[in-house]
C-alpha cells in the first residue's frame, strides 16, 4: 500500500500497527519515532523498521522521508500538538511531502482536531483522524501483536475538508490489519467512547485505588473473585495515557459521570428503603443488555477465528 510508512511512537498500538504492516507486507519501509531509545533499537535489531530516532526532526533531517506517503501518530493525546507543531515545520521545509497522509489513533478526538488547527493553521486535507477500538491488558513494544487489530472496530472521523483517496487509503490499511472500519463524527466519536471506554475505564481506577489505598486494605486483594479480576483488569492501563483522555475529553466524561453518580444515589435509596422491586428491575434491565453484548462479543470471536 506504501513504500514508506512513519510510525510515532512504538507503544503497544503503533508497535501492534508496525507489526501487522510488516506481517502482511503493507509498505516496502517502516520508519519510526518514540522517545525511548532502547524501544529504538530493538525495533531495527528485530528487523520490524528500517530506521529510527527519538526526535521526529533529527530523522527527518537525515533525508530519508522526502518521499514518505503516511504517518500514523500513536503517542498520548497530550503528545499529539508537539508532533503536530514538527510535521508542519517539516512541511514546510521540504522534509516531508506536502501531500503526506497524517493519521493518529488517539482515544479523543475533538482535542485533537483543535490541536492540528492550531498547528497547520488549517486542517489539512490529508490529516484522517482514526481510532482503533482494540487493546491489552499489558503496555510497550513488546507486548505489541500484528493481529491485534482483527476483528475489532477501527473508527474514522472525517472533517468536512478532507481529502476522499487519504481516507479511502486509512481504511484500506487499517481493513488489511483486520479491522472493521465505521465512520463517525468527531462529537459523536467523543460521546460514544466517553461511555463505553473512558467511564468504565474511570470507575475501574476508583475502585482498585479505594482498595489499595493503604496497606491494611491491600489484604483484601488475597480474598477478591472474579467480578473485581475482571473489573480492574483495565486500571492496569497507562496512567499517562488516561490521564490525558480524562482531560482532553473532560466535559462528556463528566457528563456520563454525573449521570452515573444519579443511577447511584437511586440504587444506595432502594437498598435503604428495601425497594426490591425496583432493584430487580434496574438489575434485570443490565442482565438484559449484557447478555445481547455478549452475544456481539461471540458473533465477533467467531469472525475473529474465521
Amino acid at each position: 500500500m506504501f513504500n514508506n510508512i512513519l510510525i510515532i511512537g512504538l507503544g503497544l498500538i503503533g508497535a501492534s500497527i508496525a507489526q501487522g504492516v510488516f506481517d502482511n507486507r503493507l509498505a516496502n519501509h517502516i520508519f519510526a519515532v518514540d522517545f525511548e531509545s532502547s524501544v529504538i533499537e530493538l525495533a531495527k535489531e528485530s528487523g520490524l523498521i528500517k530506521n529510527g530516532d527519538t526526535e521526529l526532526l533529527t530523522l527527518l533531517k537525515s533525508g530519508q522521508l522526502t518521499d514518505c506517503e503516511c504517518i500514523i501518530i500513536a503517542v498520548p493525546a497530550f503528545a499529539v500538538k508537539s508532533v503536530f507543531d514538527d510535521i508542519d515545520f517539516a512541511i514546510q521545509n521540504q522534509l516531508l511531502p506536502k501531500d503526506i497522509i497524517i493519521s493518529d489513533t488517539a482515544s479523543t478526538k475533538g482535542n485533537i482536531l483543535k490541536d492540528a488547527l492550531a498547528s497547520f493553521k488549517q486542517l489539512p486535507p490529508n490529516l484522517v483522524l482514526a481510532h482503533p477500538i482494540a487493546g491489552a491488558e499489558k503496555s510497550g513494544f513488546m507486548a505489541r501483536n500484528g493481529a491485534l487489530f482483527k476483528s475489532h472496530k477501527l473508527i474514522i472521523c472525517p472533517h468536512e475538508f478532507n481529502d476522499k483517496t487519504a481516507v479511502n487509503k486509512i481504511a484500506h490499511l487499517w481493513q488489511a490489519l483486520g479491522a472493521s472500519v465505521d465512520f463517525i463524527s468527531c462529537e459523536k466519536h467523543d460521546e460514544i467512547l466517553a461511555l463505553t471506554s473512558h467511564l468504565p475505564h474511570l470507575l475501574s481506577y476508583a475502585l482498585t485505588y479505594q482498595l489499595a489505598k493503604d496497606e491494611e486494605s491491600l489484604n483484601i486483594f488475597r480474598y477478591a473473585g472474579g467480578g473485581f479480576r475482571d473489573f480492574s483488569r483495565i486500571s492496569a492501563s497507562s496512567p499517562i495515557m488516561w490521564h490525558d483522555i480524562f482531560l482532553a475529553n473532560k466535559q462528556v466524561v463528566l457528563q456520563g459521570l454525573d449521570e452515573y453518580q444519579k443511577i447511584l444515589d437511586e440504587l444506595k435509596s432502594d437498598i435503604e428503603n428495601d425497594n426490591s422491586d425496583k432493584l430487580l428491575e434496574t438489575f434485570a434491565i443490565a442482565k438484559n443488555a449484557r447478555e445481547y453484548f455478549g452475544r456481539l462479543l461471540v458473533e465477533k470471536e467467531k469472525l475473529k477465528n474465521g
